[in-house]
């Protein structure tokens, strides 16, 4: 089976509501970033042969034409076909995987994929029972694994912190296209352009944080240790290997493997973990072969949880430049979003292997692994040559 190549992973900035962003409808926005990997990859936008799109709140578009009309946008031939494809919180990443399976079983050579969010920045709607669940599931994951208040706030200040260091210092510089904002509104500022992700704080601390009421009463979770709602876009070329040469396309990474699985509901913010321990069984990988580990940041507890259920330190290889609560939750994007930041930082660090895990909505979670083309010397091994399985698990919920 071909293996499927991830080329030119682009993102916008997150933005927040009300912000630059703000009143930019998703295909618009799924447009530009789509535009983006056409001409940084330099592909021949008649050898594209699919759009696979992801969307999670379509209330401002009409949802079945989303993928054609961010076509349309980016300039795509009117033979290009698209699709919009809805995995929750996950739903980026979706998109990538599926558009990898039509690749590896030879239903196409390339496809674009990309995921877009226009939502509101509202990061918990009391009246919303989904959210309301999940913020009663944080609660029981910092009861189980012994979360303190404290100890959330720091996370969420780490977070804020890498991100703004990796701002200061270009690392974002490569992933991230600037948005237009008049090529959307020219009646707007002449020249104004977002080129940062807006929700960043680099003057966050522990003191500011612990002024917060938390959510539930007594608890752990305020909105300033979980994420909020973002606007933004992200999308990257899904290549046949043996295709990349004859297109000359510089590929970045390798999908090495995925998984998706639920879990009961008790343990719904934790949904990465039984869809890591499934892939992890999978691909015979464990965490010590991993340069970098990406987990969506929906809640502190939620990635502290995960830390201690996998034995591993959180402040090593785990989120290295922020994430979500940082850099904001665009929900149909944010999957995408993720793998893009991923794969740039493992080529710009010379790492070989990476692993992203996002719990979902509806108790359950999805994970992919990639391999850094940079740095990939031969074939990923077939099951069991190679590595070894996984660390044994630390609390008994999850066997990873």
């Amino acid at each position: 089976m071909r293996r499927a190549a991830i080329v030119a992973p682009v993102r916008t900035p997150s933005g927040v509501e009300g912000g630059s962003l703000s009143g930019m409808p998703p295909e618009w926005l799924a447009a530009t970033v789509l535009s983006a990997v056409i001409d940084r990859s330099g592909i021949d936008p008649l050898r594209i042969e699919d759009v696979a799109m992801a969307c999670v709140d379509n209330g401002r578009t009409s949802a079945p034409t989303l993928s054609r009309l961010a076509a349309r946008g980016a300039g795509l031939p009117f033979a290009v076909p698209g699709f919009l494809t809805d995995r929750r919180c996950g739903s980026g990443l979706q998109a990538v995987i599926t558009a990898a399976m039509m690749v590896q079983t030879g239903a196409a050579d390339v496809v674009v994929a990309g995921g877009v969010e226009c939502a509101a920045d509202a990061v918990l709607a009391q009246s919303d029972p989904g959210r309301t669940a999940d913020l009663a599931n944080a609660e029981e994951l910092a009861r189980h694994y012994g979360i303190r208040r404290v100890e959330a706030d720091e996370f969420a200040v780490a977070s804020h912190r890498k991100a703004a260091r990796a701002w200061r210092q270009g690392t974002f510089s490569a992933e991230v296209i600037p948005v237009g904002v008049t090529e959307y509104a020219p009646e707007t500022t002449a020249g104004h352009r977002i080129m940062r992700d807006e929700g960043v704080r680099e003057d966050v601390s522990t003191h500011t944080l612990a002024a917060l009421r938390p959510l539930i009463a007594h608890g752990v979770v305020t909105t300033g240790n979980m994420s909020a709602h973002r606007h933004g876009a992200s999308a990257c070329l899904v290549v046949a290997e043996d295709r990349l040469d004859e297109l000359g396309l510089a590929p970045m990474a390798y999908l090495v493997g995925w998984a998706a699985a639920g879990c009961d509901s008790d343990t719904a913010t934790l949904g990465a973990a039984p869809a890591v321990a499934k892939l992890l069984g999978r691909t015979g990988f464990r965490f010590d072969d991993l340069d970098l580990v990406e987990v969506n940041e929906g809640f502190a507890v939620e990635v502290l949880a995960l830390a201690r259920e996998w034995d591993i330190d959180p402040r090593e290889r785990l989120n290295v430049n922020g994430s979500a609560i940082a850099l904001g939750h665009p929900v149909g994007a944010t999957g995408l979003r993720i793998m893009t930041t991923m794969l740039h930082e493992l080529s710009r660090t010379q790492g070989r292997y990476g692993l992203e895990a996002i719990a979902l909505g509806h108790d359950h979670g999805i994970a992919a692994l990639f391999e850094s083309a940079s740095t990939a010397e031969q074939p990923v091994a077939p099951r069991g040559a190679r590595f070894h399985s996984a660390r044994p698990r630390r609390s008994g919920r999850h066997r990873a």
